[in-house]
């Protein structure tokens, strides 16, 4: 079951086409990279609405490197503020449980790192295409927030997994998890397995067209060589 969230907020009719291209198998890689962006920067202008005057320099937007060049792009052209600093991040799994029926525990250690500076931090910004699990997320947060302390932590995706949210407040103390805001126009309650259904339609490094999870981190994301 899909229920979907924040709407109202945005082009309805738009990001309801746009979740069904990704949710679809049969979406091609052009398209389907669209879609991304078209919902990132639908939620860049929710965000733009929810944050009132936090400048581009005082805002850090964060996402792996597969989301760069589309979905993190869409909404830092949607928030329209101007170029932000960001911090992108290279990420391979590893499992360390599997169960009988497939489900399984993840880590996600970062093995390279793009990450530029900011002066004062009143918002940070991290955007996944989906947040199916914590272990992404909790692996960039845990780098960043010693480093940056955020005043306020946004995260979105344009799918969540049902247990996403609960899963991620329970792995920070109340300090740090008292600043998080969420952000997302569907959240499922049904999974394969690892896959979140009807979800983004499978593994995302494939049908963005970056390959599988070794080939997608040879990728450098335009955003990153516009920026270098």
């Amino acid at each position: 079951m899909r229920r979907y969230e924040n709407l109202q907020y945005g082009d309805e009719k738009v990001i309801r086409k746009s979740l069904d291209a990704l949710a679809d198998k049969t979406t091609g890689v052009e398209a389907y990279r669209n879609a991304f962006e078209t919902l990132g920067v639908e939620l860049g202008r929710i965000l733009a609405q929810k944050v009132g005057d936090v400048l581009a320099k005082e805002t850090m937007l964060v996402c792996a490197s597969e989301d760069a060049d589309w979905l993190a792009k869409g909404v830092e052209n949607g928030f329209g503020k101007g170029e932000l600093p960001v911090s992108i991040y290279w990420s391979t799994r590893n499992t360390v449980y599997q169960s009988e029926n497939g489900e399984k525990i993840e880590i996600s250690p970062i093995i390279k790192a793009y990450e530029e500076p900011i002066a004062k931090c009143r918002l940070l910004v991290i955007v996944k295409s989906i947040i199916s699990s914590s272990c992404v997320v909790r692996t960039q947060l845990t780098r960043l927030i010693d480093r940056i302390h955020p005043e306020m932590i946004v995260i979105m995706a344009p799918v969540m997994y049902k247990d996403a949210q609960p899963n991620l407040l329970k792995e920070f103390p109340e300090e740090i998890s008292n600043k998080f805001h969420f952000l997302q126009f569907a959240v499922d309650e049904d999974r394969q397995g690892n896959e979140v259904i009807p979800g983004i339609g499978g593994m995302v490094y494939p049908r963005l067209g970056l390959g599988d999870i070794n080939k997608k981190n040879q990728y450098i994301p335009h955003m990153v060589r516009m920026r270098m």
